[in-house]
């Protein structure tokens, strides 16, 4: 019986040339890119869906804050007991509201709302609420300190509109001095942006009735 050489067996075979191993990293290359390109957008996707998320819960965030506050506005603990003694209710009245720093007229609207109320401790609380146009942010004041606080993020959202729209309903009573009761629904209009992307906004209007009437007298 005849015998082969060794090594006769691998005749006929050969390696994977240099061309095609090129060629077979570059076909991976691209496929690694398409993935990875891919992946990039599912990112970029869920990163803006999570932004405009936050946009939504800090702009509401913001309205729930200003409107349990606005409500307030005017109340006063010796309310119940100066009903029918028309002077002692005017004199412990807070004082009336101020749109940009004039008394309210129903219609006129403006970027800053102030207004008092006082604390079951009898405490007058001067309450504001702004908007910063420099910044791009909400200011809110409603303490004994000087300086209003920052109640939105300014490095991560505009707030471009604030806006305070009152609709008076006036009555009156009495002579030859009137007796004139005032009561307010406050329309409020807030506008937020992205930082990032000021093609990202939230608009939100809420309307506010407040709780208590402010009473003055007319002749």
């Amino acid at each position: 019986m005849s015998q082969r050489p060794a090594g006769s067996n691998l005749q006929g075979q050969r390696g994977i040339s240099l061309v095609e191993t090129l060629v077979a990293m570059v076909l991976g290359l691209l496929v690694l890119g398409a993935v990875l390109q891919l992946t990039n957008r599912l990112v970029e996707g869920n990163t803006a869906a999570i932004q405009l998320a936050r946009l939504e819960q800090d702009t509401r965030t913001v309205m729930d804050i200003i409107v349990q506050d606005v409500r307030r506005a005017g109340q006063f603990p010796e309310a119940a007991g100066d009903l029918g003694q028309t002077q002692t209710f005017l004199q412990d009245q807070p004082g009336a509201w101020l749109i940009d720093g004039e008394a309210v007229q129903s219609g006129k609207s403006g970027s800053a709302l102030a207004y008092q109320y006082r604390e079951s401790d009898g405490k007058l609380v001067q309450a504001r609420f702004s908007l910063d146009a420099k910044n791009g942010a909400v200011q809110m004041h409603t303490g004994s300190a000087s300086a209003a606080e920052t109640i939105t993020d300014a490095t991560f959202m505009t707030v471009t509109e604030l806006r305070f729209v009152p609709h008076l309903v006036v009555s009156k009573a009495g002579t030859p001095q009137a007796l004139q009761a005032s009561q307010l629904m406050l329309e409020v209009h807030l506008r937020t942006r992205l930082k990032s992307d000021a093609a990202t906004v939230r608009e939100l209007t809420d309307n506010v009735m407040v709780r208590n009437s402010h009473l003055g007298l007319v002749r």
